[in-house]
């Protein structure tokens, strides 16, 4: 039996297309896609008033 299969997810906008490698060996498909360091959050500064 042939037939074909598609699958699709989200993987960041930070990773770009030529960084994703796929390889079809020994009846698996392997892809590999760079983990990409989070970013540190910067919080926001908030200011509260002291009455007295």
């Amino acid at each position: 039996y042939m037939g074909s299969c598609s699958r699709s997810f989200y993987v960041g906008e930070d990773v770009k297309e030529s960084d994703i490698h796929a390889q079809y060996k020994n009846g698996t498909l392997c892809i590999q896609v760079p983990k990409m360091q989070a970013q540190p959050q910067v919080e926001a500064k908030h200011q509260i008033a002291i009455e007295g």
